[in-house]
């Protein structure tokens, strides 16, 4: 145990040899991998300190450090009014693992919530937004020069413009315009779940999760462009109730929650919501994920990457229990094997897979990138490599049937370009729990570079 522990001490420098064996010792015994994760687990993962980079902070980390709201009366009154505003403007779309997806009925409201009201209130208890007003950091509307860009890109085909548009569509204040680009994206689970669900409403081997979808109103959606830490109490438990209600919450039930379009499962403390006081906050982690997505495309932030918060979406799934035992990553991901099927849904056909987990991907990313010293890198190498040969053997197993399964779906999904679908392994269980554009995806190599199309953006909405 002791020889365990020195492998996690700050200072330590093992070689990708050190690593790799380490890895063949943890497959002897059951219980030689129990110790490493023993340890790993009660000297790293369970450690209660703050990271000092913002993005490795976990949103569990976050919301505790929040002072919570004090059930006051008159302060109860207001937060009700306000979840009722914000819930009479969400679309919710809830799928129950076997059905349709269906539209939920919006709540009836009564009188609107005054500047008044909310002003009545010390500011640092006051509310930071009703289902009408919100808090912005700049007054005029953002969309005027956000179009500009996109407009100068297609006349002139310069990257650097789409490059400003699309930044600029992820960090600056909310406008209806800006709030109707970003719901254009594609990529975002409301786009294509629907599509999914329906083509295998009469498939036998693949399932897909129970899963609810919420159109985050737009004076919500904008507290993701605020300080986070600037936020107050009613505010965030005005977020938590609303998603209690939105997405019909039961504090005996485990969900894995995401964005329309990022799950944070990179740390999958942020994804996995188990336990009545987790339930209860459930609203504050999806806010502090899709916040922490957004400063992902902040100027100052490197590297500056865009997209990933290009949604208006929420969703909360059911959780997917373990069958396989397996060993976990990304501090409490377990290590499925999963499959990325790519496809052409123009002309219906497969037309490349790859294991979701590469090894060559996989052991690059943890064994030679710059944080390859880390505890958590150290750790994820060595479980990795010990599992590989589980991970292969069961892909080369089941890829071929994965494959023909995919491709009888295809006449049947309505969906134009080429995608990727994300395939994950539980026992003899295939679940269906992902999709993007297939020139948005890693392992893209995996399709002949003769079969690969662009599929063409527009993110113009139908009204401007």
């Amino acid at each position: 145990m002791d020889y365990l522990k020195k492998l996690f001490k700050k200072d330590k420098n093992l070689s990708v040899k050190d690593k790799d064996q380490i890895a063949s010792l943890l497959k002897t015994t059951p219980q030689a991998l129990e110790a490493f994760e023993e340890v790993y687990r009660n000297n790293i993962l369970m450690d209660t300190n703050l990271p000092d980079n913002f993005f490795d902070v976990n949103a569990k980390q976050a919301a505790a450090v929040h002072d919570k709201l004090d059930n006051a009366a008159d302060m109860e009154d207001l937060v009700g009014r306000i979840v009722k505003e914000l819930l009479s403007q969400a679309d919710i779309y809830s799928f129950d693992g076997e059905h349709e997806m269906l539209k939920c009925q919006r709540p009836v409201i009564g009188p609107a919530v005054t500047r008044e009201e909310i002003e009545a209130f010390p500011k640092n208890m006051r509310p930071q937004l009703t289902g009408f007003f919100m808090r912005r950091d700049i007054h005029e509307p953002a969309y005027k020069m956000i179009v500009y860009m996109y407009l100068k890109y297609l006349e002139t085909g310069d990257k650097q413009y789409y490059y400003l548009f699309r930044q600029g569509l992820d960090i600056q204040d909310l406008d209806h315009v800006m709030y109707e680009m970003i719901g254009t994206n594609p990529n975002s689970m409301g786009h294509w779940l629907p599509q999914l669900v329906a083509t295998t409403k009469n498939n036998r081997f693949f399932k897909i999760p129970a899963t609810a979808i919420v159109k985050v109103p737009i004076t919500l959606l904008q507290l993701t462009r605020l300080d986070y830490e600037g936020l107050t109490p009613t505010t965030l438990q005005i977020v938590d109730r609303f998603c209690q209600k939105a997405f019909m919450l039961d504090e005996s039930k485990e969900y894995f929650i995401k964005t329309g379009t990022y799950s944070s499962k990179y740390d999958f403390r942020n994804a996995y919501v188990h336990g009545a006081k987790e339930v209860r906050e459930l609203g504050e982690y999806l806010l502090f994920i899709h916040h922490q997505a957004v400063m992902m495309a902040e100027p100052l932030t490197s590297p500056c990457i865009y997209g990933v918060s290009t949604t208006n979406e929420w969703v909360v799934r059911e959780f997917i229990p373990d069958k396989e035992n397996n060993p976990t990553i990304y501090k409490g991901l377990p290590l499925h094997t999963e499959y990325r099927v790519f496809v052409d849904c123009d002309t219906d056909e497969v037309i490349g897979i790859s294991p979701y987990w590469e090894p060559n991907t996989m052991k690059r990313r943890f064994g030679h990138c710059k944080d390859a010293d880390s505890s958590h890198q150290i750790h994820d190498y060595v479980i990795y490599q010990m599992h590989e040969d589980t991970l292969m053997k069961r892909y080369k197993k089941h890829k071929e049937r994965v494959k023909e399964e995919i491709q009888s779906l295809l006449p049947y999904l309505d969906l134009a370009g080429q995608w990727s679908i994300d395939v994950l392994q539980n026992g003899d269980e295939f679940w269906l729990i992902d999709m993007a554009l297939a020139q948005d995806s890693a392992l893209i190599e995996c399709v002949p570079p003769q079969l690969r199309k662009i599929t063409e953006e527009n993110w113009i909405p139908e009204f401007i």
